[in-house]
């Protein structure tokens, strides 16, 4: 899986990216010039936010099911961790889209359903839309609490983009901290190899003295049966075989 995996993750982090400009500037329109945001342009952006969606579980689906066998386990986590980091941008990413359609759902409450832009527009009474608040207002007051409204609905667009800015600084500085980890295992690990190395030469080497303390053991032997012959035959034994008084003690 290798660079592939991080290829892909990268991918989904410009997708992410890539939409949340488009949700900001799907607000900003329908706040400045409503009249030429296309219709179907919340589906387009509710579509995209589902293929990310879908990116993210098929990433993670990959280190769930995947051959992971030759990724070591420092590794995984650490991918496990950029996943639930991409998770938890997605979710921002669909409040803050969620927001942005509701802005346009409140717009249209209060301006109407005729597109007629920024302006006086008229007035949809009736019990569904009507409220104790809206009979108090003409047009122009009508218009100017619509403006307050996305105003704060856009302030909140901007918190939720802040938001997740941090989230992908944090997502960052979590990556290089894991990195930082997993240089110093690395580091460890090398050491514990050097250490095996070792253990296993001293132990060589205890069996190589073994086998040479049992040649020397044999030659030990050897040595004393030698002199203990010499012995014998210097004494008694020397008298017998040589039957001269001069080889007996």
């Amino acid at each position: 899986m290798g660079d592939f995996w991080l290829n892909e993750h990268d991918n989904i982090v410009k997708l992410i990216n890539s939409l949340t400009a488009d949700i900001k500037e799907y607000s900003i329109q329908q706040r400045n010039n409503p009249g030429v945001v296309q219709k179907n342009t919340p589906a387009k952006l509710r579509n995209g936010l589902v293929h990310i969606t879908n990116e993210i579980l098929r990433l993670q689906d990959s280190l769930t099911y995947g051959n992971n066998r030759n990724i070591q386990e420092k590794e995984l986590l650490r991918r496990k961790n950029k996943v639930e980091s991409l998770i938890s941008m997605k979710n921002q990413l669909n409040a803050t889209l969620d927001a942005a359609i509701n802005n346009t759902s409140q717009k249209n409450e209060l301006m109407g359903n005729n597109g007629g832009g920024i302006g006086y527009s008229s007035r949809q009474f009736g019990k569904p839309k009507e409220t104790e608040v809206t009979k108090q207002f003409d047009n122009q007051q009508l218009f100017l609490n619509q403006q307050q409204v996305m105003r704060e609905q856009d302030e909140s667009l901007d918190l939720l983009t802040q938001s997740i800015m941090r989230q992908k600084n944090m997502a960052h500085a979590m990556s290089n901290e894991l990195d930082q980890h997993n240089e110093m295992l690395d580091d460890v690990e090398i050491g514990t190899d050097a250490v095996s190395m070792r253990l296993r030469n001293a132990n060589r080497r205890m069996e190589t003295i073994k086998q040479n303390a049992g040649s020397t053991c044999m030659i030990v032997c050897i040595v004393i049966l030698i002199i203990l012959i010499v012995v014998l035959i210097a004494t008694d034994s020397g008298c017998k075989i040589y039957n001269d008084p001069k080889h007996c003690p």
